[in-house]
């Protein structure tokens, strides 16, 4: 089991009077946190006159993952760090996770290897690399909630599995994991221009029925969206794309599926 290094993490005052922790040894749950944060997370040192912030946030779509980061994010960090964090709608039609934290951004970078933002040329993290299978498999669940799409075409019936990234470390790296976990793929790099700017991105594609279910059973979703486009899909036989977490939801209900406990509507809830 790799142990970290603690004496790379600097901690403020603040985070001492918070209680905040960090962990010793690279977990599974960790290794998740890594792959999410490469896929939507923001890290920065930014300084302010006399004030440095350590700061750390996550968005998400305002629809479709807000009950997902109110249920899972929030009390995840809150496992992982004993950081207490709120979940906030944005004018952009996000819900955004902001926290700031001197001891978790230094032990993320330092100890974990995630770069600070922009970034760039994201990789993944050596310690992923260097690690077990079941490591690896978390971190590859961690980024697919994020950074991974499951749509399905032929009419809503043939799943596709999709990555796509500018970062061609990322790209190649995910291509020597997914092969090793014995996926099929297709890839392609393509040239494209975004605001008039040119843009290469690398595209990555699992396909087919035996793939998803492959995906399912080795890897899987945590994230309610892509559960969601699953459960409708894997029950109905189709999925048409347009539909929000919500249609997805009155789907199952109607057709007197028993949703998994994290995706039952709370009391109250406009679910």
């Amino acid at each position: 089991m790799m142990k970290f290094d603690l004496s790379n993490v600097e901690w403020s005052r603040t985070d001492i009077k918070q209680g905040i922790w960090v962990p010793e040894y690279l977990t599974e749950e960790l290794a998740y946190l890594l792959g999410f944060h490469i896929g939507d997370g923001y890290m920065k040192i930014k300084r302010r006159g006399t004030t440095t912030d350590y700061t750390i946030n996550y968005d998400g779509h305002q629809i479709n993952e807000k009950q997902w980061y109110h249920e899972y994010l929030k009390p995840f960090i809150k496992e992982l760090f004993n950081k207490d964090v709120s979940v906030a709608e944005s004018t952009r039609g996000t819900v955004r996770i902001v926290f700031y934290s001197k001891a978790i951004v230094t032990f993320l970078n330092k100890c974990c290897d995630l770069e600070f933002s922009p970034k760039y040329d994201v990789d993944i993290p050596g310690i992923i690399k260097e690690t077990t299978e079941n490591f690896q498999v978390s971190f590859l669940r961690g980024l697919a909630d994020t950074d991974f799409s499951l749509s399905f075409t032929k009419n809503g019936k043939y799943p596709r599995i999709e990555h796509t990234t500018r970062s061609q470390n990322l790209h190649e790296s995910l291509l020597v994991l997914l092969r090793n976990f014995g996926f099929q793929l297709y890839h392609i790099t393509r040239e494209t221009r975004r605001n008039g700017v040119p843009h290469t991105i690398h595209i990555i594609q699992i396909s087919g029925k035996a793939a998803l279910n492959k995906w399912m059973k080795k890897v899987g979703f945590e994230s309610y969206n892509t559960l969601t486009r699953y459960l409708v899909w894997k029950e109905t036989g189709h999925l048409m794309s347009g539909t929000d977490i919500n249609d997805r939801i009155k789907i199952l209900k109607e057709r007197g599926k028993e949703l998994p406990p994290t995706l039952r509507p709370e009391p109250g809830s406009n679910w």
